[in-house]
């Protein structure tokens, strides 16, 4: 079944390990964090093979927290900077976080449904590694992690959905509550306890205990499917039954987007949410998706910051979001019709 990005955003596989003989959690220092570091580093092959090795400077780092924006490190890993580390490959699609709540946690995050590319790309690492370095490993209980939940594989599968759909109609809670029994998760955009910002969800197995990785991720992708066929019926239903009501709304939309003096985060999420809602229905064309994809990340605070390299105010960056957003937009955006 082909799945396009109107629905599922992208694919991320999360593999926990930790080091054998070393503390887990607050024990863990700064010596235990660069030592890992280089060491994961130059066991993957560094440079060589397109990996770097960064530090964020502080909690408040711009660097950081475009990171964070962009998935790539977790809140928890850029809250111990500069204790901790992460390295990426050069097209962020792979991060490994070091010194985060495990010693080592490898991911890897692929646009759309392409969660076997991500399980493919994390297992090979996690292989090199587990060759080199001596894991914490029980042959009854699996992998130990600092915290239970992980124990076993260590294994989170996980898709970013975008659930418009779903969430206007007010069914998402009956979805919730169906993918609980299959040992699934529905979260917000950066995991357990945010905001599901832009009807933006993420879904997520578990279970990580007395499972193979194998089942694991059949299980995520057969759930993920399962959402998918109801936003599409949601969606068709909210086109039904909303019509003209719901076509002015997203246009409304749209023209937040292209004509407004400022726009805030909040506002941008929601608007830019509908616009892709409406491309769905053919209202418009979006000329370059990836390009319209990466301004969800681009409009970001920190990432708008990183884009016109200095820091800006609320109000300052609120002006230059706008700004941006409109000339991205207007590039790529083909009205269909009245």
């Amino acid at each position: 079944m082909t799945v396009n990005r109107d629905i599922v955003v992208s694919s991320r596989v999360r593999l926990a390990r930790n080091i054998k003989n070393l503390p887990f959690g607050m024990k863990f220092n700064k010596l235990h964090s660069d030592n890992i570091a280089l060491d994961v580093y130059r066991n993957i092959g560094g440079e060589r093979t397109g990996f770097g090795l960064y530090k964020p400077s502080s909690p408040e780092s711009l660097d950081g927290t475009v990171l964070k924006e962009k998935r790539l490190i977790s809140e928890d890993l850029l809250s111990k900077a500069p204790l901790a580390s992460v390295i990426l490959n050069e097209s962020e699609t792979v991060s490994i976080m070091i010194g985060e709540e495990d010693h080592i946690r490898i991911q890897s995050i692929e646009p759309g449904f392409n969660l076997n590319k991500s399980f493919i790309a994390t297992d090979k690492i996690d292989n090199i590694i587990a060759k080199n370095i001596p894991l914490s490993f029980s042959e009854k209980l699996g992998y130990l992690t600092a915290c239970p939940t992980n124990l076993g594989t260590g294994l989170r599968v996980s898709a970013m959905m975008f659930l418009p759909g779903l969430s206007i109609y007010n069914s998402l809670e009956e979805c919730v509550q169906a993918m609980s029994r299959l040992n699934m998760a529905i979260r917000g955009v950066y995991g357990e306890g945010s905001d599901s910002s832009g009807y933006l969800y993420q879904l997520s197995n578990q279970r990580t205990l007395g499972l193979s990785e194998e089942a694991i991720l059949e299980a995520v992708i057969s759930s993920v499917l399962k959402i998918v066929e109801a936003e599409k019926q949601a969606r068709e239903v909210l086109l039904n039954e909303g019509g003209a009501t719901l076509k002015d709304k997203i246009r409304r939309a749209l023209g937040t987007l292209l004509y407004a003096h400022k726009i805030e985060s909040a506002e941008f999420n929601t608007t830019m949410a509908l616009v892709k809602l409406g491309a769905y229905y053919g209202f418009f064309d979006i000329l370059d998706s990836n390009k319209f994809e990466k301004l969800f990340i681009e409009a970001q605070p920190a990432s708008l910051q990183s884009i016109c390299k200095k820091k800006l105010s609320q109000q300052d960056r609120d002006i230059f979001r706008a700004k941006y957003v409109s000339d991205v937009l207007n590039s790529i955006i083909q009205i269909n019709g009245v």
